[in-house]
């Protein structure tokens, strides 16, 4: 009977254990889905040491090198329910140097950033996406006329981003009643951190009024790249940009909980709707929303609930790296001829009976 009784303790102790250990891991999982909407950056570029070389030696017609640049997406955005049958979401454009001197050739697509190698960060993988980008360089000696060219290549990326944020916000049914009560919630000012993209919601002003709840909503650029309207993802350099194409964010909508808000000032079609194009002015901007008191009759007392709001729009960031070609003569290796002398060597011609420079 004793036996019996301390295996039916050590039973229920061990799925105690178990239960505890369950809830912890819903607990961190749940923490990690918080987690992956941080940071401000999305599309991040760099080029691989040594692809290509500081210093390039060229002679002959032709000569070759490798540029390698590793592309990662330090950002929230796509999740895998994001992804589209289409399976690119950016472009990589290369710039900086003479295309009559230097042709670069992708290997394969990979002047395109993909969705299925480069989606966001998320529970299953909070790094983010990585992929390589590789491209095949070849200078054409016989256009290179000086003994050293030193161009800059510029990589640009241009990519489609979402940002997403979901603050709490206070709701007030009767903000001038003088009756003393009890409140879950005061309407104040609401600060939020970054969301795991280049495009920021970095704070939220509410006022309450007697027939509507108003929301003055501050976006900024926090990247440090370039934000464009959204079908410019495929000509994000040169003449086919301008002006009026820079600064310019999709407000795709602002809800609280099913409900869409009425918002503005948009610089395009209506002033004021539930979505618009916005624009930064000094990397910042501002929306208004405003709540009709119809959508919340139905509470008495103030309450805190998601307001909800979505971001769209492309990105543009850069990496660069400086380069160095030397145009070297048949035989002769930094002014050196081949053997390491810098004396130019003699033979004798039997011809002439003379001894004659060079090889």
């Amino acid at each position: 009977m004793i036996n019996l009784k301390k295996r039916l303790i050590f039973v229920f102790f061990i799925i105690l254990l178990i239960l505890i250990s369950s809830c912890k891991g819903k607990k961190d999982v749940q923490k990690s889905l918080e987690e992956i909407r941080t940071g401000t950056e999305g599309i991040v570029m760099s080029f691989l040491p040594n692809a290509p070389p500081d210093k390039i030696h060229v002679e002959g017609d032709q000569n070759t090198f490798e540029v390698v640049l590793e592309v990662r997406n330090k950002g929230a955005y796509p999740q895998p329910n994001d992804i589209t049958s289409e399976g690119i979401f950016g472009r990589v454009f290369l710039s900086g140097y003479d295309k009559d001197i230097i042709t670069l050739k992708s290997k394969g697509t990979e002047l395109f950033i993909r969705r299925d190698t480069l989606e966001g960060k998320s529970t299953i993988n909070p790094n983010g996406g990585l992929d390589i980008l590789t491209y095949e360089a070849t200078v054409d000696t016989n256009k290179l006329n000086v003994e050293k060219y030193e161009p800059i290549l510029l990589a640009t990326a241009c990519y489609n981003y979402e940002t997403v944020a979901g603050p709490s916000v206070c709701i007030d049914p009767n903000p001038y009643s003088t009756v003393k009560g009890k409140k879950v919630c005061e309407v104040q000012p609401v600060t939020l951190s970054n969301q795991g993209a280049p495009i920021a919601i970095t704070r939220i002003d509410e006022e309450a009024l007697a027939l509507r709840t108003q929301f003055k909503i501050t976006i900024k650029n926090v990247g440090g790249g370039d934000v464009l309207r959204k079908d410019k993802r495929n000509v994000c350099i040169g003449e086919g940009i301008t002006r009026e194409d820079t600064d310019k964010v999709m407000v795709d909508w602002v809800k609280i909980s099913d409900k869409s808000l009425i918002c503005g000032p948009f610089i395009e079609g209506q002033t004021k709707a539930e979505q618009g194009l916005t624009r930064l002015v000094n990397g910042e901007g501002f929306l208004i929303c405003d709540l009709p008191k119809e959508q919340y009759k139905l509470s008495d007392t103030a309450f805190t609930t998601p307001l909800t709001i979505k971001l769209s729009y492309v990105y543009r960031n850069t990496a660069e790296k400086k380069i160095m070609i030397k145009k070297e003569t048949s035989g002769v290796i930094g002014g050196e001829y081949a053997g390491g002398s810098s004396q130019i060597p003699t033979y004798y011609d039997p011809n002439s009976g003379f001894d004659i420079g060079g090889p």
